[in-house]
């Protein structure tokens, strides 16, 4: 079974055929022209199906992530009533999961480059083989995830000092939502599988059904409707469990029309060598991804010590909710770039391979571009939206339009990056966000608050910097080439 997606099938056809017509006896000049006349026509088509391909690829992200985003926003609605404390106990919650899903997600890029790979290769067997390794490691990872944690919970929220009340609410919520993630885990992982294949159309699917449940839920186990019991903070965990397992379930009953449907059969045990080929992509993006979500709680204790304090952080979840808006389709783009690098390489193709990613980022960078214009000349409507409180729509709006001057950069850092990971060059990326969070953002923002006592404009400005800066690394290291020779 021929597994490569159609426009990898197409490509190889098309090369086969230009190989072919070199082998024939010398063209006269008048065949020359005609034949380069042809050539560029060519180009000029493949260049538009490439972006077709990276469009066909990216718009089901895009979907996915605002089906997401309007759950998020939904359930907080739904919390929402049940006081300030509920409200709390999920945002903290939140934060310590994400924690855990950056690792899960970290181990999916590892899946992703590897499947891809193999798709553009057209070798099942292995595709088949390396998702079953990484649904066991997935497994793994989220039993020693669960493990560690779960005992946990009560110190991690202690350590957030909130009232006791918020505490309980917030340890009882995390002891139920926490038993769901090793269906977490098992959804980010096929989700990957079937993204390296070149299928974003069946998350899209599966976010479907996971928000229906999850808000079903809500509604239904929160305020005791339609005769369910009512269960307060903790049917809004269930819900959230209910809906990882359906949403795993699912993706599990779309397997079994993919040309790695064979994988559950074959799922055995793990193999070492296997394992390390994964980890070798998954642990670098790991690191990479911790790197940034530490940096930024340490840059908000930075925040939480200027003289403006409350509103300052007040004002960056401001600025940080409504950039992302820029940020869904900056993170569809870099999936997309990264599925067609991975199957390009596979197909031994790397020039192509080259030619999607910039596809994927002329697109991005477009799109990214308007956002930045919108938050520079919308920031005041944006920022009051959320708060009329005079210090903080100050903060807001110079917040949204200091960063609106970081977008285009912020473009280049998503989606060459998410090119370099689906080529399996983690490590790169993730020595660039160590530089530019820990060794330029941080240091940055302390001076400009401190010693030049700028506060936290100052410290926009440092997020602006490191990001503009980000961006230009990922760039520099597209253009040096060496992910092309990278083996996964």
């Amino acid at each position: 079974m021929d597994i490569r997606p159609a426009s990898m099938r197409v490509g190889r056809k098309a090369s086969d055929l230009a190989a072919e017509s070199i082998e024939h006896e010398p063209a006269t000049l008048e065949e020359i022209s005609r034949i380069s006349e042809t050539s560029e026509e060519s180009k000029t088509e493949s260049n538009a199906g490439l972006h077709r391909v990276v469009w066909t690829l990216a718009w089901p992200i895009v979907l996915t992530m605002l089906l997401q985003t309007a759950n998020s926003f939904t359930d907080r609605f739904f919390v929402g009533h049940l006081g300030p404390d509920a409200l709390a106990a999920v945002g903290l919650s939140g934060q310590f999961m994400f924690l855990l899903f950056s690792v899960g997600m970290s181990l999916s890029v590892g899946t992703s480059a590897l499947i891809s790979r193999f798709a553009g290769s057209n070798e099942p067997d292995q595709a088949t083989v390396a998702a079953n390794q990484s649904l066991w490691l997935g497994l793994i990872a989220a039993v020693f995830c669960l493990g560690l944690t779960w005992p946990l919970r009560g110190v991690a929220v202690g350590l957030m000092h909130v009232n006791s009340h918020a505490a309980t609410l917030s340890t009882q919520y995390l002891g139920l939502t926490l038993l769901g993630i090793p269906a977490l885990f098992l959804m980010l992982i096929l989700s990957s599988v079937f993204r390296g294949l070149g299928d974003t159309v069946t998350p899209l699917r599966v976010m479907i059904g996971v928000n229906i449940i999850h808000l079903g839920g809500d509604y239904l186990l929160i305020f005791g409707n339609w005769g369910f019991p009512r269960m307060g903070l903790l049917g809004g965990a269930a819900a959230l469990v209910a809906s990882q397992v359906i949403g795993a379930g699912l993706y599990l009953w779309f397997l079994r029309g993919s040309p790695v449907q064979g994988l559950v059969r074959r799922l055995g045990h793990l193999d070492l060598g296997w394992a390390r080929r994964i980890l070798n992509i998954g642990l670098p993006a790991l690191w990479q991804n911790l790197s940034r979500v530490l940096s930024m709680i340490f840059f908000t204790g930075v925040l939480t010590r200027s003289p403006e304090a409350t509103a300052a952080v007040a004002a960056l979840t401001i600025g940080l909710t409504s950039e992302s808006v820029a940020f869904m389709p900056g993170f569809a783009f870099s999936m997309a770039a990264g599925t067609l690098t991975g199957q390009n390489l596979g197909a031994g193709n790397p020039r192509r391979a080259e030619r999607a990613a910039w596809a994927a980022l002329q697109q991005g960078l477009g799109v990214m571009i308007v956002m930045g214009a919108v938050f520079y000349f919308c920031a005041v409507p944006f920022t009051r939206f959320f708060t009329h409180d005079p210090e903080v729509v100050r903060l807001g709006v110079a917040y949204l339009r200091i960063a609106a001057i970081s977008e285009p950069f912020l473009a280049f850092g998503m989606i060459l990056t998410g090119a370099l990971n689906g080529a399996g060059d983690t490590k790169a990326p993730a020595w660039a966000a160590v530089v530019t969070m820990w060794g330029i953002r941080l240091p940055l923002a302390w001076v400009a608050i401190f010693p030049l006592a700028l506060g936290a404009v100052g410290a926009w400005w440092a997020m602006t910097i490191s990001t503009t800066l980000n961006g230009l690394l990922a760039l520099a290291l597209f253009k040096w080439g060496r992910w092309k020779k990278t083996v996964v």
